[in-house]
């Protein structure tokens, strides 16, 4: 007896180093994946990989380990395939028979009261997708999102005003940019989506810790999403949550910026009627009325209510489906977009010549303050500085993973005959394929606008097709297929706006040419230390 305890300790040991020895050789010799090359230790733990992406530079890693083993498609996990070929985008990304989003998109369910509330961004369920996105979409067409343009003008007039009296007109002062960009993007986005700012630009701070917040939730997304059976412990934990909680002060705001909107239409009604709100307000000014995002989903719910109107009886939009909606706003709206506009001005600072040929272009257009979209949407040289701004710091860095359905096959085929099996999580990472030599050449690393223009000798019909397909690789940052991002016209509209418009009222240059911007991927890229200095060119 007394033997038979004594042995046991030695029988689990050697049990265990048995069933990892057998595990190891499956992984390296049977695993259906093995023919993929990648770190090893990434083919028995995601953990592997979240460790990565924990440390903010995931795609640097990434992009690595297809130029180590000049593979188009590397195994970055355990049942996990990173797919680097731009070609493959409209298979994995597809418009019809969309493939099934994977879990890793579950951490970011929003969990209020013990319920998780999923979205159009992060459901795996096709029809879900299908049924709350229909009712919506039209109002992220660029027309559309056009309609909203004297909303962002706001906005960028109160950026321009504050930025000349905070930096512009004070000896010495030096300006935060990567701060005041986020102030902006979001402020921009509160004002097209409520008809309101959050105060952000107009005080100069992170007004109720709602940036703050939000980024801590996708320092925690990024690794977890990477592990999501990890979120049920911590986050989603029913006795005891760990971590942040992404997004709940944004989701509380957008609730009682609901709320108030009500009672205004209560009090409009009252009056004699009318849409209530910031619309109502117009009216009074005798100006246009212009309807925000809240405008147009409640008129949503109104309409069909009783089942009638523009949606057909869509009995499902009440007051939390407008919330839900309004949700999608604040958590893609901001953050992402700030990132973008970082990278532009961040790249432009560092680069007097292109800085210079950029302002020279804008001078000859006549561009005004605010500029308009009309007057800025075809000048060649902004069109080229915004899309190798988000070629060189994609808005997201990780992959964007999908599950791979059954086919003929079974499974996805890849041009050199190889196949990732069915059920296999496979994606692409923006930060990998916007760096792909064939199509951007051996200098992808570096920020050189003039690769967007035709060259020099270039014959239409070659600079045409070269361009459409870096396009499509570089608006991959965007997503693709059927569940591409709904704000992209919206992010591309404010950012081509901003940018016109700030260096059309300022000179705008780095406190230091040499300064150096720290840069955090956390599925959203982050970036801080951009101290500028901020003069004014004159009268426009």
């Amino acid at each position: 007896m007394v033997l038979s305890f004594a042995l046991a300790p030695g029988v689990v040991f050697g049990t265990a180093v048995a069933v990892v020895l057998a595990w190891v050789v499956y992984e390296v010799l049977f695993s259906p994946l093995r023919q993929f090359p990648g770190p090893f230790l990434a083919k028995f733990t995601d953990l592997y990989r979240a460790r990565l992406v924990l440390a903010g530079r995931f795609e640097h890693w990434n992009r690595a380990w297809h130029d180590q083993w000049g593979s188009a498609a590397v195994r970055v996990g355990p049942n996990t395939i990173s797919i680097s070929d731009p070609d493959l985008i409209k298979v994995i990304y597809a418009t019809k028979n969309a493939w099934l989003k994977t879990d890793m998109y579950r951490p970011n369910d929003l969990a209020v009261n013990g319920q998780r509330i999923p979205n159009i961004f992060n459901t795996r369920d096709l029809a879900f997708h299908a049924k709350y996105k229909t009712p919506i979409a039209g109002f992220w067409s660029q027309t559309q999102v056009l309609e909203l343009e004297p909303l962002m003008d706001e906005t960028l007039l109160l950026l321009v005003d504050t930025l000349g009296k905070r930096f512009a007109d004070t000896p010495g002062a030096v300006c935060p940019m990567d701060d005041w960009l986020a102030y902006y993007a979001w402020d921009a986005v509160a004002n097209v989506s409520f008809g309101r700012h959050y105060g952000f630009v107009e005080q100069g701070a992170d007004v109720g810790g709602m940036i703050a917040e939000s980024t801590a939730g996708l320092f925690y997304f990024a690794p977890v999403s990477q592990v999501p059976w990890v979120d049920e412990w911590l986050d989603k934990n029913p006795v005891m949550r760990f971590g942040p909680r992404p997004l709940l002060n944004g989701f509380l705001y957008t609730v009682k910026i609901i709320s108030e909107y009500q009672q205004k239409l209560l009090g409009a009604a009252g009056v004699g009627g009318g849409n209530g709100g910031d619309a109502a307000e117009r009216k009074k000014e005798n100006k246009k009325p212009i309807e925000h995002f809240l405008d147009k989903y409640h008129r949503l719910k109104n309409n069909n209510s009783s089942g009638g109107g523009d949606g057909g009886g869509l009995d499902f939009v009440d007051d939390t489906q407008v919330t839900r909606w309004l949700m999608i706003n604040v958590l893609a709206g901001g953050d992402s977009t700030a990132g973008a506009m970082r990278s532009v001005m961040y790249h432009l600072g560092r680069d007097p010549r292109v800085r210079a040929r950029l302002v020279a272009e804008l001078d000859g257009a006549g561009v005004t303050v605010p500029a308009l979209y009309r007057d800025i949407r075809q000048l060649p040289y902004l069109d080229a500085v915004i899309w190798e701004s988000l070629r060189v710091c994609p808005g997201v860095g990780l992959l964007l993973e999908r599950e791979v359905p059954p086919a003929a096959g079974g499974g996805l085929r890849l041009p050199d005959g190889r196949v990732v099996p069915a059920g296999t999580k496979a994606g692409i990472n923006p930060g990998v394929v916007t760096r792909d030599r064939a199509l951007f050449g051996e200098d992808g690393a570096e920020f050189r606008p003039e690769r967007w223009l035709r060259g020099d000798g270039e014959a239409e019909p070659d600079f045409a097709r070269r361009h459409r397909r870096m396009l499509e690789a570089t608006d991959f940052t965007f997503g693709a297929g059927d569940r591409v991002c709904l704000g992209k016209y919206l992010a591309r509209t404010e950012m081509y706006k901003l940018v016109a418009t700030l260096y059309r009222a300022f000179e705008i240059r780095p406190v230091r040419a040499d300064q150096e911007w720290k840069c955090r991927n956390s599925w959203f890229m982050y970036q801080s230390d951009m101290p500028m200095v901020v003069e004014r060119r004159g009268e426009v």
